[in-house]
């Protein structure tokens, strides 16, 4: 693994989040309004229950699989009642979707969104010659489709909500990977997080008088369905130390937006005096 990604900087693995890391800590501002695409399994599942913890007054769900959707808001319900949940059906790759989406923010959510998280992706049979017949250019394509269009059309939509929000926390947060950082065997994946990555720096740039803050998050090595699927991650590297969580409890994944959202309520103290 190249040093430059980072992955030296600590020989530590962390398996468990300590306690004054739990999202159950933080105190988000009431009412918090967050939307999370690819928000039925996995990275968005996990980053739903964690804003949960966090005291979310609203948690908008968006994703492709309805089923998946249902359960995870049936499981925000018995974390709290007091949670408006909303979830829909959405291609990220869609305009007529994600315009959707932004309707139902403005009927279900009084037009607030708070924090924006793109986390729905997509992942090609990477690992393999770009010549190969398994590993056909519409899947290439569909990569950068989902991982950066969609996250450019989305955040295109959405920012107005998150810019115009009275005393919003006004956080746009982009899943990114390690493979960004170097010649990965995924290149597909990696370039389209390299692009995720100039794209969250751009908004940070652009916006900045706006008071938007803008993220690109490595969660860590996650077990996923899609980061263990065999038939486009090589065994080896599904069963490795990379994944050192589970996609169910990834308590390190609520840590990691456990700090975000304490960084993003001291800015907002901070900026409100």
């Amino acid at each position: 693994m190249p040093a430059h990604t980072g992955y030296y900087v600590t020989k530590t693995y962390h398996h468990d989040a300590p306690a004054n890391t739990d999202p159950s800590n933080v105190k988000l501002p009431s009412p918090c309004t967050v939307l999370i695409t690819g928000g039925g399994r996995g990275l968005g599942e996990a980053t739903a229950y964690a804003f949960a913890k966090a005291g979310a007054s609203d948690i908008i769900l968006a994703a492709r699989t309805t089923t998946e959707l249902d359960t995870v808001a049936a499981n925000l319900g018995k974390m709290s009642s007091n949670i408006n949940v909303s979830t829909v059906r959405c291609d990220v790759t869609s305009e007529s979707d994600v315009l959707a989406l932004t309707e139902l923010l403005k009927t279900k959510h009084s037009s607030r969104l708070d924090v924006l998280v793109n986390n729905a992706g997509f992942l090609d049979a990477g690992w393999q010659p770009i010549t190969a017949d398994s590993a056909p250019a519409s899947d290439w394509k569909k990569v950068f489709d989902v991982n950066v269009y969609g996250v450019y059309l989305v955040t295109r939509h959405l920012l107005p909500l998150l810019l115009g929000t009275p005393e919003g926390l006004k956080t746009v947060i982009g899943i990114t990977s390690m493979s960004s950082h170097f010649a990965s065997p995924s290149i597909a994946m990696g370039m389209s997080k390299l692009a995720l990555n100039r794209f969250m720096e751009f908004l940070a740039a652009s916006y900045e008088a706006e008071g938007l803050m803008s993220y690109a998050l490595h969660p860590g090595g996650v077990k996923t369905r899609m980061s263990t699927d065999k038939n486009k991650v090589p065994e080896q590297l599904s069963n490795s130390k990379f994944h050192v969580l589970n996609e169910k409890e990834c308590t390190l994944l609520t840590s990691v937006i456990q700090c975000a959202s304490t960084h993003l309520i001291s800015q907002l103290e901070w900026q409100c005096g």
